[in-house]
Parts: structure tokens; C-alpha cells; sequence
């Protein structure tokens, strides 16, 4: 799988499909439909190559957030009872 490495178009603010916000410079899939039009419609460019720290793709889950993870411990804790 080719992946490049992109960034956010000035100006704009960019989610994964799941609704999270992405990162300042990430790689992506560019034959993957999300991120082929994100390219196309011009709110991805293609960055420098320094040293990208994420790669998102359809394989990839959105991350949990810290409240998300307590709450979810809470519930399974509750469950146990």
C-alpha cells in the first residue's frame, strides 16, 4: 500500500471518518475514496516529507479519549456487579 504524506489546507479543518479532528501533517492512502476527494476537493495537500508522526487509514480506529476511556471502565465495572 503507497501512502503520502498530507496535511490540512490552510484554512481548514479536516475529521477522519469517524469525526475526529486530524492531526497537523499525517499519511494517507491517496486510492482510499475519503481521502482521494479530501485531495481532490483541495482541503488535503500533500506535505514535506519531514517526519510524519500518524497514519490514517480505513484500517485505523479513531482514538479514545480520556473521558471516553474512564467511562467505558466505569460502565464495565458496573456490569460486573
Amino acid at each position: 500500500m503507497t501512502t503520502i504524506l498530507v496535511a490540512p489546507a490552510k484554512g481548514r479543518r479536516v475529521v477522519t471518518p469517524q469525526g475526529v479532528c486530524v492531526p497537523e501533517k499525517f499519511r494517507i492512502n491517496p486510492r482510499d475514496p475519503y481521502w482521494a476527494r479530501a485531495l481532490r476537493d483541495g482541503d488535503l495537500v500533500e506535505a514535506a516529507a519531514s517526519d510524519a508522526t500518524t497514519s490514517i487509514g480505513p484500517a485505523v480506529a479513531a482514538p479514545v479519549s480520556a473521558a471516553g476511556a474512564n467511562a467505558s471502565a466505569a460502565s464495565a465495572t458496573t456490569e460486573k456487579k
